[in-house]
């Protein structure tokens, strides 16, 4: 491998990409990277993902409209990131934005889809695969191999390896993540599993490693599993990492934003924000009220669906509904997942729903937890020489 680092720049593959954290954190560091491709088959992500991350790439979307539906027909796309959905009963808009958007993107389909030997040369893979059937809020039907389940596509990543293997392409660098339930007696073994087949191929691998965006500089209760492997060596990059945490002191204004009266659109966006006082909203606030929001206010895990009874937080608020409770706003949700008041806006440019939109920021991961990792793995490696 060059390791002249003012050539050679570390090659990111996002697979589950989602929203792209993982490509927010890289843009935090100061290292010579490229995002070579992304997999992904939900159009809200993938049109989320250009959006934040893709401004300025040009795209030429032809005219005529069989042209665009020749390109996209050789996906699989998902409109509710469940089940596969018939892009033909979207408008002539609608595809065409998907058009550009998967463009932009460089977006390579559908994890089942994905080929091998159809993926650029890569160094470093994530793949933050589905968690649903692994979190405490769902069902609890596992990640086991031929289940079917969605955290099953784990398996998915397992065939497109030994794929790579055989043409002697494997990244250097894998980082998985995922809820840390991953390590809950009902999945360890399945885990284990998945961690034997990177052995068999080659690879080693850190512990895995349960962090919370707490000791990152973020004021949210968020704990996630990551486990690092490296081609032929073990990094040992754990302790590294803890290192990296810091004191759970923040300026929660940073984050929730109250000033309604300085800007017009925070006061819209806490309109939107805002519940119905029910009995039910009741009960939702009773058990996660704050009030009042002090300077050691945390909140908890943003999950993709905010009105449930256990939601991340709840906020008195005088609104267009009257004196009730206000959920995050996506602008403090975007914040409190890392993301920058920029790529906020770029995301909310789409004119997604509130529900569209929490569902995607919810399914993300923090993007400091994000930095602090690919500081320890890359950052000397790869760093940029600005002397040059």
């Amino acid at each position: 491998m060059n390791n002249d680092n003012n050539q050679k720049k570390l090659r990111v593959f996002e697979a589950f990409a989602g929203i792209g954290a993982q490509a927010s954190a890289l843009k935090r560091m100061n290292i010579n990277y490229e995002i070579v491709g992304i997999s992904d088959w939900f159009i809200d992500a993938i049109e989320c993902y250009a959006a934040i991350h893709c401004k300025g790439k040009k795209v030429n979307v032809p005219q005529d409209i069989r042209e665009v539906d020749e390109y996209l027909s050789q996906y699989t796309f998902s409109k509710d990131s469940v089940k596969p959905y018939d892009i033909k009963r979207l408008s002539e808009d609608e595809r065409r934005d998907l058009y550009r958007a998967n463009k932009k993107a460089n977006n390579y389909g559908s994890i089942t889809e994905l080929k091998g030997c159809d993926m650029p040369e890569t160094d470093l893979l994530v793949y933050s695969f589905p968690c649903q059937d692994l979190s405490t809020g769902g069902l609890g039907k596992g990640m086991s191999k031929g289940s079917g389940t969605r955290s099953g596509l784990l398996w998915e990543v397992e065939r497109i390896l030994k794929e790579l293997n055989e043409i002697d392409r494997l990244p250097e660098y894998l980082l998985l993540e995922n809820v840390k339930t991953i390590k809950a007696s009902t999945n360890i073994e399945d885990l284990n599993k998945w961690l034997s087949f990177l052995e068999s191929i080659g690879y080693q691998n850190d512990d895995c490693m349960i962090l919370n965006s707490l000791d990152f500089g973020v004021p949210q209760d968020r704990e996630r599993a990551f486990i690092i492997s490296h081609l032929g060596s073990k990094l040992d990059l754990n302790d590294t990492i803890a290192h990296k945490k810091k004191p759970r002191v923040f300026d929660i204004y940073d984050f929730i934003m109250t000033d309604y009266d300085s800007d017009a659109a925070l006061r819209t966006e806490a309109d939107t924000a805002q519940l119905n006082k029910t009995p039910s909203r009741d009960i939702m606030w009773d058990i996660n009220g704050i009030d009042p929001i002090t300077s050691e206010t945390t909140v908890r895990t943003i999950t993709c669906n905010m009105d449930r009874t256990h939601t991340a937080a709840l906020f008195k608020y005088d609104g267009i509904k009257g004196d009730t409770y206000r959920r995050l706003t996506l602008r403090e949700a975007f914040l409190l997942m890392g993301f920058t008041k920029e790529e906020y806006l770029r995301a909310a440019s789409l004119g997604f729903s509130y529900r569209k939109l929490n569902k995607l920021i919810g399914n993300s991961i923090v993007v400091n937890v994000l930095v602090s990792i690919f500081e320890a793995m890359f950052e000397e490696k790869y760093k940029k020489d600005e002397s040059k």
